[in-house]
């Protein structure tokens, strides 16, 4: 794992110049330990060390300024909390303070030495509580940024000498480029801040001032989300950007499926609702009691429809399952939310009328691909109790190349025509409810698909893990966004062999 993260930075492009270090793209504000007890009259260090906080209490309105400027250009900014309480310490500290007789705590939890001094994190900024001085020790500190793609460091806060210090040697250590702008970090005493100030300079980093910071970042364009401009967010969310096949790849899925709707026995155009686009096709199994495979096909939610995604039977069907094709009304005809609702229409459906058709109402198993995956994670993350339907309805979920945080899509060129409010785009964020998710579940993504798909995918596993989901990633090599659903007409490939395995059925 660190063997990686070396070759990660060091097969990467050098950075010969401050301004190439900063750059936005690869850029995140470490502000630590700004805290009561560190900076505040009457705080742990005044109160017990004895120590004047004026150099701490100084650095509020520049360190202010730099956090302003970093979010107004888009650069993560991560908080670094200290808890020194003697159960959470390690042994080298408690030992320490043991010798200066000191038994007071410092920044215990839920206290006012804990709070934040002069400066505090918006939501959804990361914020990390450390034990040790090095905000590297025990945290997650290193691999946030990697995931974000963070380079270079920009440290901010108190105390210079020690937890600043402590912070950036570990971070150069592990090939971070480590910048100090002087007027955003205290010392209680200048001689220990100016020394810190001057290993930077020889050995370990980048010693600047705000102003020169600040003029750096006003030169390079808007970040609108991580690391993107608004151009490059939009072509992040723009698949044909990253795949030159589309055009041919979306006659296939028209021709397989017509192919496929030729080979095998099906009911077509059933109705599930009153809409003139509720409806779906159903082919079923030779057997009674079969799992039942449900698919919500993709389009960006304005194209295609059940007819383009037929060829899933070749999988399906021999194995012994039943494949439930849906249809549903588009953008902008209707909204993003109605066609939530429909497909939910369409779930309760299928589970009242399973026994017509030789389905399980209690194996209802589900895919969907591109925008169809993000509708199917909101399928799988809805409470279907409050529907009058069992909790666990959904038995399995194979969510191939989807968009699980709506957040980032609203702020590309896709909110021209999805058209969300703030609600709506929480509500409808399937890793916003993963509270929710009761069914194990599969994420496919190709390697050829867009960086902020890939994030997508990646992102919305590590979350599910991080709750005890059962959730596992699924990366196909060589494989874009339109040729990675093909593999389901393929009941050898690697994911039709997934979706037969979520199903119970033989591959």
């Amino acid at each position: 794992m660190k063997a990686d993260a070396y070759r990660d930075l060091s097969d990467a492009q050098p950075l010969l110049s401050l301004a190439a270090r900063v750059d936005v793209a690869h850029t995140a504000v470490l502000v630590i330990d700004m805290q009561n007890d560190f900076c505040a009259p009457g705080g742990y260090v005044e109160r017990v060390i004895g120590k004047d906080t004026a150099a701490c209490c100084a650095i509020v309105p520049p360190l202010q300024a730099l956090i302003d400027a970093a979010r107004e250009h888009g650069i993560p900014v991560f908080w670094l909390r200290a808890c020194y309480r003697p159960d959470l310490l390690p042994a080298s500290m408690r030992t320490k303070l043991a010798e200066q007789g000191i038994t007071d705590v410092c920044c215990d939890r839920d206290t006012w030495g804990y709070d934040w001094y002069g400066v505090q994190p918006l939501s959804g900024e990361p914020v990390l509580e450390k034990n040790s001085y090095d905000g590297f020790v025990g945290t997650t500190l290193e691999h946030e940024l990697r995931a974000r793609g963070i380079r270079t460091l920009v440290f901010a806060g108190v105390q210079t000498n020690i937890c600043v210090e402590a912070t950036l040697r570990h971070a150069n250590a592990l090939g971070f480029h480590c910048v100090v702008p002087e007027d955003c970090v205290a010392s209680h005493t200048q001689p220990a801040h100016e020394a810190t100030l001057n290993n930077v300079r020889f050995l370990l980093g980048d010693v600047t001032r705000l102003d020169a910071l600040a003029s750096h970042w006003r030169a390079s364009p808007p970040r609108v989300y991580l690391n993107y401009t608004q151009e490059e967010l939009d072509r992040a969310y723009d698949q044909r950007a990253w795949a030159d096949n589309r055009d041919a790849m979306l006659a296939w899925y028209a021709q397989a499926s017509a192919s496929a709707r030729e080979q095998y026995p099906h009911h077509r155009h059933v109705p599930y609702g009153p809409g003139p686009h509720e409806t779906l096709d159903i082919f079923p199994a030779q057997r009674q009691g079969a799992p039942i495979h449900v698919h919500v096909h993709g389009g960006g939610w304005r194209n295609l429809s059940k007819d383009d995604e037929s060829f899933l039977a070749r999988t399906l069907v021999p194995a012994g399952g039943v494949l439930v094709v849906l249809d549903f009304s588009l953008i902008p005809e209707v909204r993003l939310p109605d066609m939530i609702a429909q497909t939910r229409r369409a779930l309760a459906w299928v589970h009242a009328k399973a026994s017509r058709f030789g389905g399980d109402p209690g194996r209802i198993h589900l895919s969907g691909h591109s925008s169809g995956a993000h509708m199917a994670a909101v399928l799988a993350t809805t409470d279907w109790e409050s529907l009058h339907l069992p909790a666990d309805l959904i038995k399995s979920a194979l969510l191939i190349s989807g968009m699980y945080d709506l957040h980032p899509v609203m702020l590309s060129a896709r909110s021209g025509y999805v058209e969300l409010q703030p609600d709506e785009i929480e509500r409808y964020s399937p890793i916003r409810h993963l509270s929710r998710l009761r069914c194990p579940a599969v994420v496919a993504i190709g390697d050829r698909e867009s960086p902020e798909f890939q994030r997508q995918a990646r992102d919305f596993v590590r979350a599910a893990q991080e709750q005890d989901r059962q959730v596992e990633l699924m990366l196909l090599p060589a494989t874009n966004h339109y040729e990675i659903v093909t593999r389901l007409n393929d009941p050898g490939s690697a994911l039709s062999q997934a979706a037969l395995r979520l199903m119970g059925l033989p591959g």
